[in-house]
């Protein structure tokens, strides 16, 4: 290792992002080696030619792209597809869900797609193939022009549409059935950027069920990850990314600025480890959902950084040896309020249409998605009340975005079996889902949930 160690607004793992406003310097992932400190003051060793070099980042933007796998492999990407030939006579066959719903970028890419084409040669047929149309920005203009165009739309479901591995695309829907061959262009399977199990030990961050660094909230904004100071784009985050990529692109910068005016604590407790208890099991290395414990090589022992810590006390809970503790023990009792959490666009739109409100009495927040909810956020109104906590969320066909309902039900899953394991009683956090048109059994539903749940 040589030469004194640089200091930059971000460090950006894989592609950087232009803005003149930030100091910044871009690492390859399979360069990286090693990063320690907190918010404000990372420091990541990196191989760089023949030596190993050292930098220091107030932030880190991991921004890698997805990878790409087509369902079938007679075809081209839509990602990849280009509308270039006028001439063309044989049919374009555009499949925006083969086998699972695309993200709304795609839906806009596939109509953008066929526009270009119909424009082009106009004589040219267009077959449209989609489970079920996701709009976003204009997608709705772009497909009502695409109609007027006489593109093709055929909506299916699972079942419906093959495609054989010679391109042949077979369909049948109640009378209507197809035979066509054509250029055939199907949405591409989004999956997680490669590296990311080395990524996901290097700054000590859960991975999620599909392999993103997100375990939480990867539909929506903001694009934390959850350790701080460390934020997700693109492959690295979700598949919904391609969707809200300027806009997550805005945020991240915004929060990075932001970030050098000064970063505070959390929690105004402090949470400390007995260096003469700690034997560095590394358990509470392993287990901290924030990437807030390192080790001190000077005491031999584990030590959390403040900045870094989100006041979970999961570290606490779990130490074998007892050697974290926190001052300032909250003495309050807990409330007995009843809570819900509903998603603005099922339980809150029932909600309104009832007769009465069935949420009197109850302590009630409204998400966008319930796919935001954490563990770490169940936990704490566990501790703070003393009743149980309802989450409500969509059903599949009316979720927003794609599968945030499933999320939040192994969010929920999760907590029960953290609390099974802490001899505590897992039904006290619970999960239902409604549709907007719910609201009769939404009432009923509630009336149920405090009549017996609350017992």
């Amino acid at each position: 290792m040589s030469g004194s160690i640089e200091q930059y607004d971000v460090a950006y793992i894989g592609q950087a992002l232009p803005d003149d406003e930030l100091s910044q310097v871009t690492i390859p992932v399979s360069a990286l080696t090693e990063c320690r400190g907190e918010i404000g003051d990372f420091t990541l060793s990196f191989q760089a030619e023949d030596d190993l070099k050292q930098v220091r980042a107030s932030n880190i933007v991991i921004n890698l792209k997805h990878q790409e796998e087509l369902p079938v492999d007679c075809c081209t990407s839509l990602l990849e597809a280009e509308a270039n030939l006028a001439e063309e006579e044989e049919p374009l066959i555009i499949v925006q869900d083969y086998q699972d719903l695309s993200a709304a970028a795609l839906s806009k890419e596939g109509l953008e797609l066929a526009l270009e084409v119909k424009e082009s040669n106009p004589a040219r047929e267009v077959y449209y193939f989609y489970q079920a149309m996701r709009f976003m920005d204009n997608n709705d203009e772009l497909y009502e022009k695409a109609r007027e165009k006489e593109v093709i739309f055929l909506k299916h479901d699972l079942g419906d549409l093959e495609i054989t591995d010679k391109g042949k695309v077979s369909y049948q829907r109640e009378d209507i059935k197809l035979e066509l061959t054509g250029e055939l262009t199907v949405a591409p399977e989004l999956k997680p950027a490669a590296k990311l199990d080395k990524l996901a030990r290097i700054f000590n961050i859960t991975r999620g069920p599909e392999g993103y660094l997100q375990v939480d909230n990867i539909y929506l904004q903001p694009t934390l990850s959850g350790k701080r100071g460390v934020y997700l784009l693109a492959g690295a985050r979700g598949p919904n990314s391609l969707t809200y990529e300027q806009e997550e692109i805005q945020y991240t910068l915004q929060e990075v600025k932001r970030n050098l005016t000064g970063v505070e604590e959390i929690d105004e407790e402090e949470r400390t480890v007995d260096d003469q208890k700690c034997v560095v099991c590394y358990t509470c290395y392993r287990l901290c959902p924030h990437g807030a414990i390192q080790r001190d090589e000077e005491l031999n022992s584990m030590k959390i950084m403040p900045l870094a810590c989100q006041a979970c006390n999961l570290c606490i809970s779990r130490c074998p040896m007892g050697a974290i503790s926190r001052s300032g023990e909250d003495e309050q009792q807990p409330k007995d309020e009843r809570q819900v959490i509903i998603c603005e666009n099922s339980a809150a739109l029932a909600r309104e249409k009832a007769e009465t409100d069935p949420f009197a009495d109850t302590v009630v927040t409204e998400v966008p998605c319930v796919s935001t909810v954490k563990k770490e956020e169940i936990y704490q109104r566990l501790a703070n009340h003393k009743s149980d906590l309802l989450i409500l969320g969509c059903i599949s066909e009316s979720c927003k975005h794609l599968t945030g309902h499933d999320r939040c039900e192994q969010v929920v899953n999760t907590a029960k079996e953290d609390l099974e394991k802490l001899d505590l009683d897992p039904d006290r956090v619970n999960y239902h889902r409604l549709s907007p048109r719910m609201a009769t059994d939404l009432s009923a539903y509630l009336a149920d949930w405090k009549g017996e749940v609350l017992q």
